[in-house]
């Protein structure tokens, strides 16, 4: 945690975005992030676990060849939420995403992530209305399609609360990500192409 605490930059997040499913295009969420170039250099080890375990594991769920993204800056992020926030309602645009928590977080708490069982719609009511929930629990490790599942965090219910978990991103031969990945999402994650 101790990155996060030197780390961390706060943003605002705008759902005008080409993988943004709010509600509206104009809905504004806090949130903070550590960039995959700092994860990297501060926590090496996790970028050897990004690179090797987790993408066999990934692998493993794959009938194609799975790799890890080329960008260092987005391949594996920390997404922080903080007090009562909340994650944006999107999809992705990597066919495998892999989230390991790194807090827990009990029953009413928050943080859970709310998978929508409909595929992709377009709110956090739709989500709401038929979704599966995972519970943040530290250590434990989620790989999803997350191109077809519209999905966010549920907002945190406690001031002084506070959500990490690193995102990491994987894509197949017939997803690669430069052929995937819209031109949008980059600025719409740090302002920068």
């Amino acid at each position: 945690m101790q990155v996060v605490k030197e780390e961390v930059v706060e943003l605002t997040l705008v759902s005008s975005h080409s993988t943004s499913r709010e509600a509206t295009t104009s809905e504004q969420i806090p949130c903070g992030i550590v960039d995959g170039v700092t994860v990297r250099n501060r926590l090496p080890w996790l970028a050897d676990l990004y690179d090797g375990l987790f993408l066999e594991m990934a692998q493993s769920i794959s009938a194609e060849k799975v790799s890890s993204m080329s960008d260092p800056r987005f391949g594996m992020v920390l997404n922080v939420q903080r007090d009562t926030e909340r994650y944006e309602c999107h999809v992705d645009s990597n066919p495998i995403a892999a989230l390991l928590y790194c807090t827990s977080h009990h029953i009413g708490d928050g943080g859970e992530l709310a998978v929508s069982n409909r595929g992709d719609v377009r709110s956090v009511a739709e989500i709401d209305a038929d979704c599966s929930i995972v519970e943040p629990r530290a250590g434990h490790l989620v790989l999803f399609d997350a191109r077809r599942h519209s999905h966010y965090v549920r907002r945190l219910t406690t001031d002084g609360a506070k959500r990490v978990v690193v995102a990491m991103n994987y894509y197949t031969t017939s997803s690669p990500e430069l052929a995937v990945r819209p031109p949008d999402l980059n600025r719409h994650l740090i302002g920068v192409d």
